[in-house]
């Protein structure tokens, strides 16, 4: 028993590997189309297989960011995690992005996502842009806002007491954010415990 358990990580770490290896010929494969088609003139095909790289090349980064899922905080259970690469919406959506599940017995759960690129890369940017307005969402009864620090990395909460929702969301460099999302939580302390356990400066060096 104890060798089969042994066994799974390491047969989902060499399919993983596998997988990654394919995607790479893909990509590589296409690009050296292309040049055949650019030597011939055949410029629409080339461009048709310049894309079709580039998006083998967004999922490989979406899988490499998956490694950047944090373990859950006490109490709850990562029950999903997904790495997403985005072809032609990547000006919206991003370039590639993973996301990530987690649930406690107390009903709460707590939602991650890493977005590079597009206008999701961005979304930090933009929900600091708007605490500026915190105030008047405060009095207006919407929820409380503020600036906060973890790990050296500035964030900005949001969290609504009477639906027990929040956001707690960073910006990553130019291109690359980070959101932490949390439903049915009792405060934001939820959040911040998870972005305790996530590795921002990796994420900064090699994105």
């Amino acid at each position: 028993m104890k060798k089969f358990f042994l066994a799974v990580p390491l047969t989902l770490a060499l399919s993983l590997n596998c997988h990654a290896e394919n995607i790479q010929t893909e990509a590589s494969d296409s690009l050296a189309t292309a040049r055949k088609f650019v030597s011939e003139g055949n410029y629409k095909k080339a461009i048709e297989e310049i894309n079709y790289a580039l998006a083998k090349i967004n999922e490989l980064t979406a899988t490499e960011l998956l490694k950047y899922i944090p373990e859950p905080p006490a109490g709850y259970t990562l029950i999903n995690k997904q790495a997403q690469g985005v072809g032609t919406g990547a000006a919206i959506a991003g370039t590639a992005g993973a996301t990530a599940e987690y649930s406690h017995s107390d009903g709460s759960n707590i939602s991650l996502n890493i977005a590079i690129g597009g206008l999701t890369g961005k979304m930090a940017s933009i929900a600091a842009l708007g605490s500026i307005f915190a105030g008047l969402s405060q009095d207006a009864g919407v929820g409380q806002t503020r600036q906060i620090r973890v790990q050296g990395y500035t964030g900005t909460e949001m969290y609504n007491s009477t639906d027990q929702t929040g956001t707690l969301s960073f910006q990553i460099g130019d291109k690359t954010s980070v959101t932490f999302e949390g439903r049915s939580i009792q405060s934001a302390d939820r959040l911040q415990d998870l972005a305790k356990n996530f590795d921002f400066a990796g994420l900064e060096k090699n994105y």
